[in-house]
């Protein structure tokens, strides 16, 4: 089956957003998408920031109207920034106006819940419009693609037409369930049947989240064993039972990782490039990196790398419990992360008082992060909760040998490493069970005995994980498989534009 035109709708972009998953995948899939030989358009809000952002390198391309709103919805044409894969701006007259990419409205709007609410509602019925072909444009899609909450109607919405197009929607995060009242939504001309739906209602009001998960042809989320562990009760943020009912129709997919931007061969915030057959430079990044955060430099000391927030979901309640005794040990800790004062307190009292072993920042800091993943022995990633596990995959990258929870998208990434997968040399990790701060020492311990005592089955290890492929064109590939099992349930298959 060809796949000809792909819509993919998102309402996060950078550099308007911090890089969120969706923003990542933004603007990494869909180029993937590309060269792989697909039509592919992205389309998004027209937010305020966004078009003056982009300025004369957008046009106008189409003017069309949209149920409820008596003014016409203005479609501007521009490139995704820094690839050439074409972009769509939404521009609804009375909305986004004053938004900067994100939720928030103008601060002089007294409602700016229900305002934000809208605005998506609204650009859900743009998208649909689009699908259905209300824009007149020169191509029509044969499936849409959309992320996020912010566009969970757009499946309802096409389900409800006659023209209907194939639907996929990828759940980021079942936690972000954003509802409307069913009063509020009924004074926006949508179609009736979205307001009579059981299963989407949630205390008299509408639940976008719902809504895509129940009306999508398929749903995508960030991994395959993440794709179960939000069909229970620990994980679905009582999404759980609809995920069970769309089991059928539930895929993970790994997110991809910007091997261009981390690249331990062309990385310059090391102090010295290196790959798999030079992997021994590596220790000029270690050197660096226990200089930058004024360690002593010990070049055969075991160093744990830490990146990410200070916080119960991060596992850092479990990482204080275990840090006395694993300094007892010759190793060293460097931690890079903002969060909560409970944890950061603690944490500055022990970096006091074990200046030689331990040290943090207590910041994001995109330099240092490079410095971390490239000059660090041992990634430690203990979270209870890691759908997208992307730190952990670039260490992968880097030679870095991650020592992480056995779930999620972790689950999926990491080989652990045993006697099998010595013998078998697929071993590129140290995976854990995590139950409490006892199982953590246990796995930290049993992986940095094996750093000391076995160097060359270290290095054997490090080169398993620099060796795997996690780009997003191999993520891509994955999702043109996805789009043709989607487009074959409404039987679009030979849909030619």
């Amino acid at each position: 089956m060809n796949i000809h035109n792909v819509l993919f709708a998102t309402s996060e972009i950078s550099p308007l957003k911090p890089i969120s998953q969706i923003t990542d995948m933004t603007m990494q899939l869909p180029p993937a998408i590309k060269t792989l030989r697909r039509h592919i358009y992205v389309v998004v809000p027209a937010y305020h920031n966004l078009l003056k952002a982009l300025g004369n390198d957008i046009k106008l391309c189409t003017e069309f109207k949209i149920n409820g709103l008596e003014a016409p919805v203005s479609l501007y044409e521009g490139k995704l920034p820094g690839s050439s894969v074409k972009l769509l701006l939404a521009d609804i007259p009375g909305f986004f106006d004053h938004t900067n990419g994100t939720t928030e409205t103008s601060e002089t709007d007294d409602n700016t819940e229900i305002a934000s609410n809208e605005h998506f509602a609204r650009f859900c019925q743009v998208v649909a419009a689009i699908a259905q072909g209300d824009a007149e444009l020169t191509w029509e899609p044969q499936l849409v693609h959309c992320n996020g909450w912010q566009t969970g109607l757009v499946p309802a919405l096409l389900t409800h037409q006659d023209h209907q197009v194939a639907t996929l929607f990828t759940l980021h995060n079942p936690g972000e369930q954003e509802c409307v009242a069913l009063e509020q939504m009924r004074t926006w001309e949508l179609p009736p049947s979205l307001t009579e739906e059981p299963s989407i209602i949630m205390d008299g009001q509408i639940c976008f989240t719902k809504a895509a998960l129940r009306y999508a042809d398929n749903v995508s989320t960030t991994s395959p064993t993440y794709a179960k562990e939000i069909t229970t009760a620990s994980y679905g943020c009582g999404l759980e039972d609809l995920l069970r009912q769309r089991q059928d129709h539930l895929f993970g997919i790994l997110n991809g990782i910007n091997y261009q931007k981390w690249n331990p061969a062309k990385d310059k915030r090391l102090p010295r490039s290196y790959n798999s057959h030079t992997l021994d430079d590596k220790v000029l990044s270690k050197l660096a990196l226990q200089r930058a955060f004024n360690l002593p430099p010990r070049e055969k000391c075991c160093l744990i790398g830490i990146i990410g927030d200070l916080s119960t979901t991060e596992g850092t309640d479990l990482l204080l419990e275990t840090i006395p005794e694993l300094l007892k040990q010759d190793m060293q800790i460097i931690l890079l992360g903002k969060g909560d004062i409970e944890y950061v307190s603690p944490l500055r009292d022990i970096c006091l008082n074990h200046s030689e072993q331990i040290a943090a920042h207590i910041r994001e800091d995109n330099k240092l992060s490079h410095l971390i993943i490239g000059g660090a022995d041992i990634y430690l990633a203990p979270s209870r909760l890691d759908p997208c596990a992307s730190r952990s995959r670039l260490a992968l990258r880097y030679g870095t040998v991650p020592a992480v929870n056995n779930g999620g998208a972790l689950a999926d990434s990491i080989i652990d490493t045993n006697s099998n997968t010595l013998t078998n040399n697929t071993a590129s990790g140290f995976l854990l069970d995590l139950t409490d701060a006892s199982t953590l020492l246990t796995t930290l311990n049993r992986a940095i005995s094996f750093y000391q005592d076995h160097p060359k089955e270290w290095k054997k290890v490090a080169i398993n994980g620099m060796q795997q492929d996690f780009s997003w064109r191999r993520t891509a590939r994955q999702y043109i498989d996805l789009y043709k099992k989607t487009i074959e349930i409404r039987g679009n298959g030979n849909f030619q534009v």
